[in-house]
C-alpha cells in the first residue's frame, strides 16, 4: 500500500462538519497499528469475495489503495483472475476506469498524493466506453451504515458516481470498504455527494 493519503487531490469549497469528521477518522486511522490494519483488510477481503454482488460480476472497478485505507491488492488479483478488472486514472480533474493487465501493477505511475496509476499515454480498455461495470469498490474516509460516504474532497467519485448512474437499468452497484472506526453514526453530506449501496466493515 502507498504512504500518502487522497488528502489533497483537488480543491473544493470546505464545509466545516466535512473537515471536522475528516479530521477525527484521519485521527482514528492513524492509531491503528499495521498489524491491526492487516487484520481488518484481510477480515473485509473475506466478505468481499464472498458477496453474492461480487460473486455475480464481471467486470469490476475497485480502488489502488493508500496505507490510510483497506488494503486491496488481493482483492484485485482476485478480480483479475475471475473476470475483468479496473482501477482510477486521475487526470485534468476528470476520472477514468482502465483495464488492468497482467504485469501493469509493476508499471504504474505514483501521482503526487501516493495513489498508483496507469501512466497517463496507457492504451488500457476504459471501462464506460467498452460495456460498463458491474461493480464499484469505492474508497472514502467515512461511511454511515445507511451509505452516505465522505470522501477527501476531490469529488472524483461523486462524479463519476452520478454519470454511471445516469441510467438505472445499467447502473453498477457500489460498496465502500472501511476499518471500523471509519463507521459513524451520521455523514453531513451535500446535494452532489452521491451514496453507496453497502459498506463493508471488518466488524
Amino acid at each position: 500500500m502507498r504512504r500518502r493519503s487522497r488528502s489533497t487531490m483537488a480543491p473544493s469549497t470546505p464545509n466545516p462538519a466535512k473537515m471536522l469528521l475528516r479530521n477525527e477518522i484521519s485521527s482514528r486511522i492513524a492509531a491503528l497499528s499495521a498489524d491491526e490494519k492487516k487484520r481488518q483488510s484481510r477480515v473485509v477481503y473475506e466478505k468481499v469475495i464472498n458477496h453474492p454482488w461480487y460473486k455475480s460480476s464481471k467486470r469490476i472497478a475497485l480502488y489502488m489503495s493508500t496505507e490510510q485505507e483497506v488494503d486491496t491488492s488481493p482483492l484485485l488479483q482476485h478480480a483479475k483472475a475471475k473476470g475483468t478488472a479496473f482501477v482510477p486514472q486521475y487526470a485534468g480533474g476528470h476520472m477514468k476506469m482502465l483495464r488492468v493487465e497482467a504485469g501493469d501493477e509493476a508499471g504504474m505511475d505514483v501521482t503526487k498524493h501516493g495513489i498508483a496509476q496507469h501512466k497517463k499515454d496507457a492504451d488500457r480498455e476504459d471501462a464506460l466506453e467498452s460495456g460498463g461495470l458491474d461493480l464499484i469498490i469505492a474508497p472514502g474516509l467515512a461511511f454511515s451504515r445507511s451509505g452516505s460516504r465522505l470522501g477527501h474532497g476531490g469529488g472524483y467519485y461523486d462524479r463519476y458516481l452520478a454519470r454511471v448512474r445516469s441510467n438505472p437499468d445499467s447502473a453498477p452497484k457500489v460498496v465502500a470498504l472501511a476499518f471500523n472506526c471509519q463507521v459513524v453514526e451520521e455523514v453531513p453530506v451535500d446535494e452532489n455527494d452521491q451514496k453507496v449501496d453497502e459498506v463493508i466493515a471488518a466488524d
